[in-house]
């Protein structure tokens, strides 16, 4: 990050405020209105993207502290939000990674510019890729944006607000919009405009390009990111002012892709000024509704991906691009990576699901562009690693290639569909343990619980599994466990390349799991007493039978017969298992089209039907405490108190307001239990009952408040008395 102090930027710490007064200039909203449903669509209408991250709950802060900024979220590194919904089972509700949804917006101020008409500034230090603000307007289509350029035009509006969303949907904060439309242009900005996916909408917010300054006005390249009708005068006042913004074409700005897109591309500024320096005396030929400059695009030389990060670049740009031409760059960046460490994480990026929608779009489109895409996808489908079905399953590219070979005139397509259906049909679908979320399905199922963990069969959970040692000495396919023990007949052991860990499948029964699995006990031939030398005693009788040997035999006799009923409880269990493991099989495929609901019934019913009626209590599932009532309602109160106690964090510090977060949300918890103790808490508060708590935090405020200030003032009494003794003594 970029020191603030080092840097020579204007600051307008002193500038009256004029925010009050810019909004009365136009219609404030809260949220984007949509001339259509369609409109501003982000292509996650049948699968949203999930992340795999883990909730990480900060009990005394009350928030999800999953997904954060120094996090691997594959979803905040590709620019998609999370949704409560769709990422419950991952990294939890209400997590970091969340910004557009509950508008974490950065503390700013419009004031009056010299030139520019009103800017705006920041209010506290903002640090590089910090989000400042949502782009929000009236999402429009294109004929309404051509018409509406022409009206403002005609009215002679002197700022335009138009920013294209994507293809066919642009944002106006002409007449509607927030206060991230004062943003002025600058050719050398310090934030930059990036497109979110946000659930099923694309969303538009402005980002900090470095660190900036308190009182530093926030600026972004029109030239890049705006849409005007007119060309008008810069007065940014940088060293290298191109004199002009907006319009229909570029001029020599500094900028020739949007932030995002140069850097999936491998292009950085120096690559672009020099390309501007050289080509000046040539006409641009500028793509009018993408601002793309299409003969710089044509000629940046594309290279394989190498490093990690440059992945989640890449597939970032790939989920929000628009534009036709530097898609055909991104899938030709990904066409020539061959490193199978690097295909994996493109995978684990969405990669299915990214290229899914593509095939989507594209497959409609009758180019020689697009067709090319389409056999560059296909291609690059066919070199990804493959182990297990579950992605391919889940991003159901699969009916999407069956449409694509359907419809496609062309032979190499529909060869390259053709050859990866028939490789996908063969692979298996390995079970994940799903997380424990208290249904009683999974909780005492012999397919999800614990307890059909063999006790002679460790699990490989919690296990440090070594990768450097154990791949080395297994092959793909080996008939025997890590440690050389044979596998029972028919089961295979693999290495799964995503997580180092074995898992094993049977070919026959198309089946494979984590857990090492049991050995059917084949039915053993009754076993005679055992023999027993006869002792004559002194007199030549008999060994008598209440002799302490004879017993030893009974009770050996009786723990042998004890063990070849557990044998064979355990065989009849174990058929069992493997019968109900083949069901979950096929009920884990049909779940993919259909719902998770559904899924979760089907379980519930395999796991209650018992062909044998075996309980055995070793195979029962571990039971999980209930948390106590008081407990859960604390729980719910600290979603919400920390965050109302915030604004007095500035006058009373950070552990005070921590301390009083703690101590209201028990006081309210037990308010609770005392009013009803077998009420279950719900899962979110209406707004009725959040209007109730802001006035049980504004009480309980006021009281502590009083009592602070009277402290707090005693102390600084106190301080100043002791220096006035102070100054005395020394004037003495």
């Amino acid at each position: 990050m970029t020191d603030v102090k080092s840097r020579q930027v204007q600051l307008y710490l002193d500038a009256e405020s004029k925010t009050e007064e810019a909004r009365s200039k136009f219609e404030e909203l809260a949220e984007c209105t949509y001339g259509s449903k369609n409109l501003g669509s982000s292509g996650q209408v049948l699968e949203y993207m999930s992340c795999d991250c883990v909730e990480q709950w900060d009990s005394e802060q009350g928030i999800n502290l999953a997904c954060g900024e120094d996090s691997d979220c594959i979803n905040r590194v590709t620019s998609v939000e999370c949704i409560n919904k769709h990422c419950a089972s991952t990294c939890g509700k209400n997590c970091s990674n969340q910004r557009f949804q509950k508008k974490q917006y950065a503390p700013v101020t419009v004031f009056q510019t010299e030139k520019k008409g009103y800017g705006l500034r920041a209010d506290k230090e903002l640090s590089e890729g910090q989000f400042i603000y949502e782009y929000i307007g009236e999402v429009i289509d294109e004929k309404a944006f051509r018409q509406r350029m022409i009206e403002y035009d005609t009215k002679n509006f002197k700022h335009f607000y138009f920013m294209m969303l994507n293809k066919d949907s642009f944002i106006d904060a002409t007449l509607k919009g927030s206060l991230a439309r004062f943003v002025n242009h600058s050719c050398s900005p310090n934030a930059f405009v990036d497109k979110w996916v946000v659930g099923e909408k694309l969303r538009m917010g402005i980002f900090a390009k470095r660190s900036i300054a308190v009182g530093e006005e926030i600026t972004f390249d029109y030239n890049v990111d705006r849409y005007g009708a007119q060309k008008q005068p810069c007065y940014c006042g940088e060293p290298n002012c191109i004199k002009f913004m907006g319009g229909k074409t570029q001029t020599d700005a500094a900028m020739l892709l949007p932030e995002g897109v140069s850097e999936a591309l491998g292009v950085t500024t120096k690559m672009e000024r020099a390309w501007v320096r050289e080509n000046k005396h040539k006409l641009k030929t500028t793509n009018e509704d993408s601002g793309i400059n299409e003969d710089f695009v044509n000629n940046i030389p594309m290279l394989s991906l190498l490093q990690p990060v440059e992945v989640s670049k890449v597939m970032g740009a790939l989920m929000k691009n628009q534009d036709v031409l530097i898609a055909s760059k991104l899938i030709e960046r990904l066409f020539l990576t061959n490193d199978d460490n690097i295909n994996l994480a493109i995978i684990r990026f969405h990669g299915y699901k990214t290229f899914s929608k593509l095939i989507e779009e594209y497959r409609t489109i009758d180019s020689e562009l697009s067709q090319e895409i389409l056999t560059k996808i296909l291609k690059i489908l066919g070199k990804w690693p493959k182990v297990t079905k579950n992605k391919i399953s889940s991003s159901q590219i699969e009916d999407v290639i069956r449409k694509l070979k359907a419809a496609s005139t062309n032979e190499e397509i529909q060869t390259l569909a053709q050859s990866l259906l028939d490789e996908w049909s063969t692979l298996l679908m390995a079970y994940r343990i799903p997380k424990y979320d208290g249904n009683e399905a999974y909780n005492h199922s012999p397919i999800y619980g614990r307890g059909t963990r063999s006790p002679e069969q460790p699990s490989m959970d919690g296990q440090n599994y070594n990768n450097s040692q154990k791949q080395e000495s297994l092959e793909f396919g080996t008939y025997n466990d890590a440690d050389g023990t044979p596998l029972p007949d028919g089961w295979q052991m693999a290495i799964d390349k995503d997580t180092g860990k074995p898992y094993y499948f049977h070919t026959e029964k198309r089946l494979s799991k984590w857990e090492r699995p049991v050995s059917a006990i084949k039915p053993q031939l009754p076993k005679g007493p055992k023999f027993v030398s006869k002792e004559i005693n002194g007199r030549g009788g008999r060994e008598g039978s209440g002799t302490p040997r004879s017993k030893h035999h009974e009770e050996e006799e009786l723990a042998r017969r004890e063990e070849d009923k557990l044998r064979k409880e355990k065989e009849m269990l174990y058929n069992e298992v493997l019968e109900k493991e083949k069901r979950l099989q096929e009920l884990i495929q049909q779940s993919q089209k259909g719902t998770q609901a559904g899924m979760a019934s089907s379980v519930k019913s395999l796991s209650s039907n018992s062909n044998g009626g075996i309980k055995n209590k070793q195979y029962k599932s571990l039971s999980h405490r209930t948390p106590s009532t008081e407990s859960q309602w604390m729980a719910l109160f600290a979603k919400y108190v920390p965050n109302l106690l915030r604004l007095y964090e500035a006058e009373i510090g950070r552990e005070n307001m921590k301390k009083c977060a703690k101590d209201l949300v028990h006081q309210l918890a037990q308010k609770e239990v005392k009013r009803d103790a077998e009420k279950t808490p719900p899962s979110e508060f209406v707004d009725s009952k959040v209007k109730k708590i802001k006035e049980s935090v504004k009480l309980f405020m006021e009281k502590y408040l009083v009592k602070y200030r009277k402290k707090h003032d005693k102390r600084k009494h106190e301080s100043s008395e002791n220096n006035q003794r102070k100054r005395v003594k020394t004037d003495d």
